[in-house]
């Protein structure tokens, strides 16, 4: 898994996978060079070249597959609607991009409220972040994430609505992609995830029907074809399907 940020998301999905139950050697998660969209599925796919010997996609250390995580508006100013277009055309097969808007605060919002506003910037919604979660910060180690991680299942409920709504209405955002992630790491975890008691996590597990890597923004807005090593090509659709029944390796450790 490669992520754009150096701490928030590195943080979160680090305790969400212990969380789970899910070996750090099945699922490391690495924080990428790049900040930008594009320039993270290109790191991603860099994962997935095949080394001397021929290697493929899921044999001898080389990953099945790669999650890459970004924002769609960087406090960095590199979160163009160019550079997603770019990044959406590079990902497709074993490249899965995790997109929110504006930025993965957005998906920890929908833990507490559910609400389809489109926020201008990661900073509007992290002041509404902390309208109900005052002590959340970007700081290093400074955020309890198990308590954020017990509100899992309603920030399931609330993304799933958000993209009824969204697809509803023929609109591109807002965008919560992370719950297709989070949704994947509950597949491959052996534990059920903990409840702050504000939600009944076992009895709503149940209900929820997760999304899969086809519910991905990233999968149904392809511009054209999909690029490979920078040329574009015609998708293949049949290679995209949803295998869920395969235990698959996630990025290479840090």
């Amino acid at each position: 898994m490669l992520v754009e940020g150096a701490v928030t998301e590195v943080e979160y999905l680090s305790a969400l996978r212990d969380a789970l139950g899910i070996p750090r050697t099945l699922m490391p998660i690495s924080s990428a060079i790049h900040s930008d969209a594009d320039g993270l599925v290109k790191e991603a796919r860099e994962l997935l070249r095949p080394a001397r010997g021929g290697r493929r996609a899921g044999e001898n250390g080389v990953p099945d597959e790669v999650w890459a995580v970004s924002d769609t508006k960087s406090e960095h100013g590199n979160g163009s609607p160019e550079n997603i277009a770019h990044a959406i055309n590079r990902a497709g097969d074993h490249v899965y991009l995790v997109l929110d808007s504006p930025s993965i605060e957005y998906w920890f919002l929908l833990h507490f409220k559910y609400t389809t506003r489109c926020y201008e910037s990661a900073k509007a919604v992290i002041d509404e972040l902390q309208k109900v979660l005052p002590d959340y910060s970007k700081q290093e180690h400074s955020q309890d994430w198990a308590y954020l991680i017990g509100r899992t299942n309603i920030a399931l409920r609330h993304a799933s609505q958000v993209r009824k709504q969204r697809e509803s209405a023929d609109l591109r955002q807002p965008i919560a992609d992370a719950d297709i992630l989070v949704a994947r790491m509950m597949w491959l975890g052996k534990n059920e995830l903990p409840s702050t008691g504000d939600d009944s996590q076992g009895s709503e597990r149940n209900r929820i029907p997760l999304p899969t890597r086809e519910d991905l923004y990233s999968r149904k807005h392809l511009h054209g074809g999909q690029e490979r090593d920078g040329q574009p090509t015609a998708p293949n659709t049949g290679q995209r399907a949803d295998a869920v029944d395969r235990v698959v390796k996630v990025g290479v450790s840090a």
